[in-house]
C-alpha cells in the first residue's frame, strides 16, 4: 500500500497498532522515498497518518489496573506478551493523559513529522460507557498534541493533509505533477 499511495501521490496511513517502531519506520520511509521518486514533492512533504491505541485514567496506576483484565481476555491481545511488554513494543499506551501525549509525540522518532493521528478507542471489549469516557479524555488532550506537533514541525512540512478539493485544484493548476500513467509497479519492481 505504501508503494501504491506513493505512486498516485496520495497520503499514506500506517495502522501502527500492532507493529513495532522499526517496522513503521521502514514502511513510512519506503512511502516517503517513493513519493519523491514519482515527482510528487520532497519526501518530508509526503502526507502520513498513524494509528494508535490508548487507555487513559488520571493516573497511570489506575489505567493499568482497569485495562489489564480487558487486555488479558481480549482475543487479539490475550495469551501473548504481557500488557507491559506489548505496550513497550507497540503503540499501545495505557496510562495518564500526559503519558499519552508524550508517547504520541514520540512517534515522530520513527515516522518523522506526520499529519494525522487516529486512535483506536473501543478495543479489547471495553464497555460503551468506558469508551465514551476515553473519548472525552482524548478530546481534552488533542489540542495539546496539536500545539506540540505544530511547535516542532519544520518549515515547509505540511501540518494538515490536503482535502479532495485542494488536491484536485493542485493537479489542475499550473506546474502540478501529472498522475503517472499505467498501474503502479509491484513492490518487487519498485525496490529494484
Amino acid at each position: 500500500m505504501a508503494e501504491q499511495a506513493a505512486y498516485y501521490g496520495d497520503g499514506f496511513f500506517h495502522n501502527n497498532i500492532f507493529w513495532p517502531g522499526f517496522h513503521v519506520k521502514r514502511m513510512v520511509g519506503l512511502y516517503r522515498r517513493r513519493y519523491e521518486h514519482y515527482g510528487h514533492g520532497p519526501a518530508d512533504q509526503a502526507i502520513v497518518g498513524l494509528g494508535g491505541q490508548v487507555f487513559m485514567r488520571p493516573n497511570s496506576q489506575d489505567a493499568i489496573r482497569e485495562f489489564r483484565p480487558y487486555f488479558d481476555n481480549a482475543p487479539v491481545y490475550g495469551g501473548g506478551p504481557s500488557l507491559e511488554e506489548y505496550a513497550d513494543t507497540t503503540p499501545l499506551t495505557v496510562g495518564s493523559p500526559q503519558q499519552v501525549i508524550e508517547r504520541t509525540l514520540g512517534f515522530r522518532e520513527f515516522a518523522g513529522d506526520y499529519q494525522r493521528q487516529l486512535f483506536l478507542m473501543d478495543h479489547a471489549g471495553l464497555p460503551l460507557k468506558t469508551v465514551l469516557e476515553q473519548i472525552e479524555m482524548l478530546g481534552e488532550i488533542v489540542p495539546v498534541m496539536r500545539r506540540e506537533f505544530d511547535a516542532v514541525r519544520p518549515a515547509g512540512v505540511p501540518g494538515d493533509p490536503p482535502t479532495h478539493v485542494s488536491l484536485k485544484a493542485g493537479r489542475e493548476g499550473a506546474g502540478a505533477p501529472p498522475l503517472p500513467d499505467g498501474p503502479p509497479p509491484t513492490l518487487v519492481e519498485a525496490t529494484r
